[in-house]
C-alpha cells in the first residue's frame, strides 16, 4: 500500500510539474501587434498614421510587413474613405520582448479626400514578424 501511494504522488509531482513548465515553454515565442493611436489627414491623397508595435511573447522579433483595413468616418457619421489589406513594408523595426516600438506610416491613395472637420476611424491590423533580420 505505501508502495503505491508513494507511486500516486511521484505520478501527481510529475504532472504538476509538466503542466508548469510545457505551457510556457509553448507562449515562448514574439506576439507582435500594430497599435494605432491616431491616423492625420493632412492632405488630399495620403493619411498619416501613428501608432506602435507591442510584443506580448516572451521573444523579440523583426517586423516585416503589416495589413491594415482602415475606414475614415466625419463627423456626420458620413464614411469618407475606407480600404482593406493595405500592405505596409517595414524595414526590419526590431521589437524586444514585453515591449512596445512607436512607428509611423503614410498610406497613399488617391480616393483620400481633404477633410480639415473632425472626424475618427476605425480600424483593424496584421502584423507579419521573423524572428531573423533582412
Amino acid at each position: 500500500m505505501r508502495s503505491y501511494v508513494s507511486k500516486l504522488f511521484a505520478c501527481l509531482v510529475l504532472t504538476l510539474l509538466c503542466t508548469a513548465i510545457l505551457p510556457s515553454a509553448a507562449q515562448a515565442r514574439p506576439v507582435i501587434k500594430f497599435q494605432i493611436e491616431h491616423v492625420y489627414m493632412r492632405h488630399a491623397g495620403e493619411v498619416e498614421v501613428v501608432g506602435y508595435f507591442r510584443n506580448s511573447g516572451n521573444q523579440g522579433a523583426y517586423v516585416k510587413w503589416m495589413d491594415i483595413d482602415l475606414t475614415l468616418i466625419a463627423d456626420n457619421g458620413q464614411q469618407m474613405w475606407a480600404d482593406t489589406g493595405i500592405r505596409h513594408y517595414v524595414k526590419d523595426v526590431y521589437v524586444p520582448a514585453h515591449k512596445y516600438v512607436a512607428y509611423t506610416c503614410y498610406i497613399q491613395n488617391p480616393g483620400i479626400p481633404e477633410y480639415h472637420g473632425k472626424y475618427r476611424h476605425r480600424w483593424h491590423s496584421k502584423t507579419h514578424w521573423e524572428k531573423a533580420a533582412g
